[in-house]
């Protein structure tokens, strides 16, 4: 909560407001776009874990992008607070949602900065991948190690935490005879010194400043050091760095105009102080006041449409997620799917298929017409089959390994408990009518 927020915010001169364009304004930017743009974040940054997280075993940098992923994924549940209250002061009025909005004014923030400072840290961690790899790559090996990035991400963690652990002691709650929440300031608020060093100095050194500082200069170092190949002169895996790159360097770029509402904000608070009274409704920075928590939101969602914009390899994996989940195989198509309808010429390894003429099938419980290489269980094989399964029915002409199974005319079978076993003392065997 800003340090500068002091003294009753209620009063019976704002009673008398007409709040109804605050309400409007709140519906319209805190919950519909903050809101659309937390909801499609949770499901961005939920889809990018699932598609990186197959290769971040593999790549140093994609362990660090994932554990991005996992840091916005927090802020954007710490502040989702705030849709929730537009909605609450759409239907019941502006003054109805006061108690919720001191509450998470006093504790949820200062979640959401925590969550903040481990996704700039991570975003620095991500970026040093990249400027290692480019830059010094004869210390690759040794400096980008997924042991290291853990390493990063757990002490960032510890220090965010610690750092930003005074805060929840700064203000309590107290509520008044008429059930209203009102802050009470903590004496060390007031300290000159206090707000100097710690609330000015060293947060916007470590929230803003070192992390903006030392992202430029690795940005433009990596800038300065990519060779413009093209695409047909690279190798697939120099294809895979270059994008993973440019990536990193948008999520830089998004971070920084990003986070520049942040000092601005510490700016307009000591014009106009206390801070929090000149953004209720009717006052001059009431329309500004949301916008530093809105571009927070918008740096933790953005990532996954950075991934769809920059990384081929994203790209055809997200699109090959859904397509391996709705499709139903064609002809000719390669399949590894559960319970799926694999047409003439269909490789398909899943289970429960049925499988048309000249199809091969390492499936469970399908059925093999006429010419099918079949290694499945308890598969109904027809003439000129060859089948390796279980409690199978082998017509005429038809090679079975089976157990159980039930070998007509012709027929080699090694099974055990066969029906009807007759064997033609010919070297080529006599033709039947097929079952």
């Amino acid at each position: 909560m800003d340090s500068t927020t002091t003294g009753h915010l209620l009063r019976k001169t704002t009673m008398d407001l007409d709040t109804r364009p605050c309400v409007l304004y709140y519906w319209v930017f805190g919950t519909l776009v903050a809101g659309s743009v937390i909801t499609i974040g949770l499901i961005g940054n939920a889809l990018s874990f699932v598609i990186m997280s197959k290769d971040q075993k593999k790549s140093s940098t994609v362990q660090a992008l994932c554990l991005l992923a996992a840091a916005d994924t927090c802020l954007l549940l710490a502040l989702s607070y705030i849709p929730i209250i537009g909605i609450r002061k759409w239907l019941h009025g502006w003054y109805e949602a006061h108690n919720q909005t001191i509450f998470c004014a006093v504790y949820m923030n200062e979640i959401a900065r925590i969550c903040n400072q481990i996704s700039a840290f991570l975003t620095m961690s991500l970026t040093w991948q990249r400027y290692v790899a480019v830059c010094i790559p004869h210390k690759a090996k040794q400096l980008c190690t997924i042991k290291i990035v853990n390493i990063i991400a757990a002490v960032s963690t510890m220090l965010a935490v610690f750092f930003y652990l005074p805060n929840f002691f700064l203000y309590s709650i107290k509520i008044s005879d008429d059930g209203i929440f009102q802050p009470v300031s903590d004496p060390l608020v007031y300290d000159p010194y206090f707000q100097m060093i710690y609330s000015v100095i060293l947060t916007y050194l470590v929230s803003y400043i070192f992390p903006v500082v030392s992202l430029m200069y690795m940005s433009v170092s990596i800038l300065r050091n990519i060779k413009p190949n093209s695409i047909e002169q690279l190798g697939k895996s120099q294809v895979v760095r270059k994008d993973l790159t440019k990536s990193s360097i948008a999520i830089v770029i998004l971070f920084v105009l990003c986070q520049s509402f942040q000092p601005i904000r510490r700016i307009l608070m000591w014009i106009y102080d206390p801070y929090l009274k000149n953004t209720l409704c009717g006052e001059f920075l009431f329309y500004f006041s949301g916008i530093p928590h809105f571009s927070l939101i918008l740096n933790s969602a953005a990532n996954f449409g950075i991934y769809i914009l920059f990384a081929r390899g994203f790209r055809k994996k997200l699109i090959a997620l859904f397509n391996r989940r709705n499709a139903v195989a064609p002809t000719g198509t390669s399949t590894d799917c559960s319970n799926a309808r694999a047409p003439t010429g269909t490789t398909n390894d899943g289970t429960h298929a049925i499988a048309p003429t000249g199809t091969t099938n390492d499936c469970t419980n399908a059925r093999a017409p006429t010419g099918i290489t079949n290694d499945c269980t308890n598969a109904i094989i027809s003439t000129g089959t060859i089948n390796d399964g279980t409690h199978a029915i082998a017509p005429t002409g038809t090679t079975n390994d089976s157990t159980n199974a039930i070998a007509p005319t012709g027929i080699t079978s090694n099974g055990e408990l066969s029906c009807v076993a007759q064997n033609i003392l010919h070297i080529n065997l006599q033709p039947s009518i097929s079952h």
